[in-house]
């Protein structure tokens, strides 16, 4: 990847959604159903099915992860045998609606522009999600069959780890070996040529619009100094916070009503709602959003927890408070915390 470049991750975002819109405008002409062996033709490129079925597979991992109790052993053969058996049956019943199947595409349709136009981010964000804790080798090499493009760095990764005779590796030693490979492969990423026909055979892909080229800083005007600058930000900032501010009264009578308490933030969404405000309000970065939760799960109140999102989100500042999916990430925070939410005028974030 060109370094003076970045990936414009908001272009990418809106050409999924409009890509998704049209695949599934045909797709359920004939059913209101989309069965398992429905998503292997799907679409071309063929990764964007793959990664289809690899976001059920890891949501999977996930749920098996959840269930690990220390008065079980679910590493005996006959428990492995169970879920082995248990997983193929269900994989043969797969079932999606179109509203279940929405954010997993777009999701799936992201992920596939990355693989191809920058690789080395796909691989160090979205190979295996922090929120699956330690990555185990075992697993790692499942995911074989769901990487088709540059999966040869994968092939390495797996031999790499097999060489050094680590079953299991944390996620921050994780990053550092797929890293150090992404460097390995620079020059060696597969062409793009073919790729940009197929997706722009749904919806017209437009490759300059995926990077974002960094601008040189704009000289000063004549009369213009650092005071001037710093006025002018001054006043952006007051008009965010009188932005804010409109959304006080709706947002204090929401958080007076009668709170359905959850114990934690991350496990209480399902698979929908996690595509959603990781689509939504982290530009699709899946780390970042579960880094979040794990951090607000650990505060001590809702105020507490709204310092932590206000200052320790990358996009907060980009969010629109209308957006429902703003509304229910702060929804979700006065249940955690069963409010009582921010006194009587004042509003959630900062202006900053």
């Amino acid at each position: 990847m060109n370094k003076s470049r970045m990936i414009n991750r908001d272009y990418i975002k809106s050409y999924s959604a409009s890509y998704t819109n049209n695949i599934l405008d045909s797709a359920f002409k004939q059913s209101p159903y989309m069965q398992g062996n429905d998503l292997k033709s799907l679409c071309n490129p063929e990764q964007i099915n793959y990664n289809l079925l690899k976001a059920i597979f890891l949501q999977w991992e996930a749920e098996v992860n959840r269930m690990q109790n220390p008065y079980f052993d679910h590493d005996a053969p006959a428990v492995q045998n169970a879920l082995k058996t248990y997983m193929q049956v269900l994989s043969r019943h797969i079932k999606l609606d179109k509203g279940s199947m929405r954010p997993l595409l777009q999701q799936a349709v992201e992920e596939t522009i990355y693989q191809v136009f920058s690789p080395e981010y796909f691989f160090e964000n979205f190979l295996w999600p922090s929120s699956l804790g330690n990555v185990r080798l075992s697993e790692l090499a499942k995911l074989n069959r769901f990487i088709k493009i540059n999966n040869g760095i994968l092939s390495d990764l797996t031999a790499q780890l097999e060489r050094e005779r680590l079953e299991e590796i944390d996620p921050e030693n994780f990053q550092k070996k797929l890293k150090d490979l992404c460097l390995q492969w620079e020059g060696r990423w597969e062409k793009t040529d073919e790729y940009i026909l197929s997706f722009s055979k749904v919806v017209a892909l437009n490759t300059q619009n995926l990077w974002v080229v960094p601008k040189a800083p704009e000289p000063l005007q004549n009369g213009e100094n650092t005071q001037n600058i710093n006025q002018k930000f001054a006043k952006e900032v007051r008009s965010l916070n009188d932005s804010l501010q409109i959304q006080q009264t709706t947002l204090a009578d929401k958080l007076n009503e009668k709170i359905d308490k959850i114990d934690n933030i991350k496990e209480s969404l399902n698979i929908n709602q996690k595509f959603r405000l990781i689509n939504e309000l982290y530009g699709g970065d899946s780390n970042e959003f579960n880094a979040v939760l794990e951090k607000l799960d650990l505060c001590a109140n809702y105020q507490e927890a709204i310092h932590e999102l206000d200052n320790n989100s990358s996009l907060r500042a980009q969010w629109d408070m209308e957006n429902e999916a703003v509304k229910e990430l702060m929804d979700l925070l006065s249940r955690r915390f069963s409010g009582p939410g921010p006194a009587s005028g004042e509003h959630p974030f900062s202006a900053g």
